[in-house]
């Protein structure tokens, strides 16, 4: 059976401070040391890690349209396959008041369904009764044909939303913040401001665009193809309808802990085309049917938000800290491992006791200096480790 030392066995491991005295290891060292403290202040200032950041609340959305004070006549309402007609805001917009979406119209048509004589649309009782009502059958009144909605791109929208926080105690409206409407390059289109709101429209309560920088930062053009799965050959998105997603983009304003901004971030989905249809019963018990193909805005509230919070810095600066034995490891790397002298540095930086079971039991060790020696002779406990 094999004998285990067990003074070798447990032998307890303490860290030794060996000054080595090289140049090269030592510049090495403060090179590493400062470049990790620079990744240390860029993180903590650049990702704000002296802020508790959590997803904003979504709050209300509320989006708006205007018409133009004077319309301008497009080129697709004098060259182009369908006429065109110019309503108001409140006849584009449809509906009138939408949670966190918006749709405009851009392409319509309306028409009228009277009810044949002795007739009650909402009273026909059974399937062959000649009183049921049945878009594709029943005779009408064209009201209004296919026409396109008039320089529509010179509308105005005015979308106003808020946000709060969960764990904090931010609750804020666009109104207070700053913002800006940015491309799917991350190119600026519009920065808004208090200042440039009132210059707009003193009593505005949100941020004013015209539909045409909308599309721009989509990326849309209205009289492109449609490449909707359910458009007809040779559609163009003003006709079929298209789909816009606006993320709007919270975060804390740098260096600083109170102020939030946004950005919006249009992106056109594409293809995905939408048409409404809007069915409204009148009082002479005639149907007036409203086919809509237009713009829809998706809006979705994104980002994060936060305040100053100590505990979260500390967190993130001891993590940071912990960098530091990065540098060291990597210059004993090289010490031990690379530069010419690594026997003599390994030397200097590991050394190994003398057995002191044996010393215990009176037994010399096979190699020490001499006065160790001799005092091992007299009593082992009184050797003198340091000498």
């Amino acid at each position: 059976m094999k004998n285990y030392d067990l003074d070798e066995v447990f032998a307890y491991e303490t860290f030794k401070i060996v000054k080595v005295k090289d140049r090269r290891l030592g510049i090495l060292y403060r090179v590493f040391q400062i470049a990790i403290l620079a990744y240390i202040l860029f993180t903590v200032f650049h990702d704000e890690s002296y802020i508790k950041k959590e997803p904003p609340i979504p709050g209300a959305i509320r989006v708006t349209l205007q018409a133009p004070d004077t319309f301008t006549n497009q080129p697709y309402c004098t060259g182009g396959s369908l006429p065109c007609v110019y309503w108001g805001a409140n006849e584009i917009q449809y509906p009138s008041d939408g949670a966190s979406f918006a749709f405009f119209t851009t392409r319509v048509s309306v028409s009228n369904y009277p009810p044949p004589p002795n007739c009650n649309f909402l009273k026909a009782a059974a399937p062959n009764d000649p009183c049921v009502f049945n878009p594709a059958t029943t005779p009408k009144n064209v009201l209004v044909p296919k026409s396109y909605i008039g320089d529509i791109e010179s509308y105005t929208v005015m979308i106003e939303h808020s946000i709060r926080g969960k764990v904090n105690t931010i609750s804020l409206r666009n109104g207070v913040m700053d913002g800006v409407l940015k491309d799917t390059k991350d190119n600026t289109i519009k920065r808004i401001s208090n200042a440039t709101r009132t210059a707009q429209n003193p009593k505005a309560n949100g941020d004013i665009f015209t539909v045409k920088e909308l599309l721009d930062a989509a990326g849309v053009d209205l009289d492109g193809p449609s490449f909707a799965p359910g458009a007809d050959p040779g559609e163009i998105n003003r006709s079929s309808g298209i789909v816009i997603v606006i993320a709007i983009d919270y975060a804390n304003v740098k260096m600083t802990v109170d102020e939030i901004k946004y950005t919006y971030r249009p992106q056109i989905i594409n293809g995905a085309e939408y048409k409404a249809t809007e069915n409204i019963y009148n009082p002479d018990g005639s149907y007036t049917i409203i086919d809509r193909h237009g713009i829809r805005f998706v809006f979705q509230q994104i980002g994060q938000i936060g305040t100053f919070n100590a505990i979260s810095l500390l967190t993130n600066l001891v993590a940071a800290l912990a960098l530091f034995k990065v540098a060291t490891t990597l210059v004993e790397l090289l010490m031990l491992n690379v530069l010419p002298e690594r026997k003599n540095y390994g030397t200097f930086k590991y050394e190994e006791t003398h057995d002191y079971g044996d010393f215990r039991k009176g037994i010399l060790p096979r190699e020490g200096n001499g006065a160790n020696e001799e005092k091992a002779k007299g009593d082992p406990s009184s050797i003198d480790i340091h000498t």
